[in-house]
């Protein structure tokens, strides 16, 4: 019985220590196989890009009425072969300022991999002009990646949902 109790305290343990939270944001990160920190993988990546994607925290559905919306952000690795580096995602409200940074330090998502960010749709910071900076690299060779963003709110008897794309601004 002593046992099956410190097994459980022991495991128990892990699994806390497991959901990590990153020191800056206080955003919890889930570990991914598909998603992970890079360690020093960065030489001979010759592509360096920086997108721009427009998000609405919320939408004006009159001069005085508005709709808040949660949002995802999603990366979408489209090459078959290669894996993508995100060096930084970081998340501006309507006046420019940064709200969040979702990633501070380069994380690699594997080939044809996919990873999404969530902005709760009570998370009213960001303004009806929020957006997006993602800084991304790779090799020469690499396939662009798809980066969008989907906003919905499903309250009541009304739905809304759109997506917005990514613009890259180099």
């Amino acid at each position: 019985m002593k046992f099956k109790t410190a097994a459980l305290i022991l495991l128990s343990a892990f699994f806390i220590i497991g959901c990590g939270e990153d020191e800056k944001s206080g955003i919890k990160t889930k570990e991914y196989s598909y998603f992970y920190e890079s360690e020093g993988q960065l030489k001979g990546l010759t592509k360096n890009e920086t997108v721009y994607l427009p998000v609405y925290s919320h939408v004006y559905t009159s001069e005085e009425k508005y709709e808040p919306m949660g949002i995802t952000l999603s990366v979408r690795n489209t090459d078959a072969n290669m894996d993508l580096v995100l060096k930084e995602i970081s998340y501006y409200n309507t006046g420019g300022e940064l709200i969040e940074t979702y990633v501070s330090k380069p994380h690699i998502l594997k080939a044809m991999a996919s990873i999404d960010f969530i902005v709760d749709l009570r998370d009213m910071r960001g303004g009806s002009g929020a957006n997006f900076i993602v800084k991304w690299a790779g090799g020469d060779k690499l396939s662009t990646p798809v980066i969008q963003a989907v906003m919905v709110n499903n309250s009541g008897n009304r739905a809304f949902s759109f997506i917005t794309n990514g613009h890259n601004v180099d």
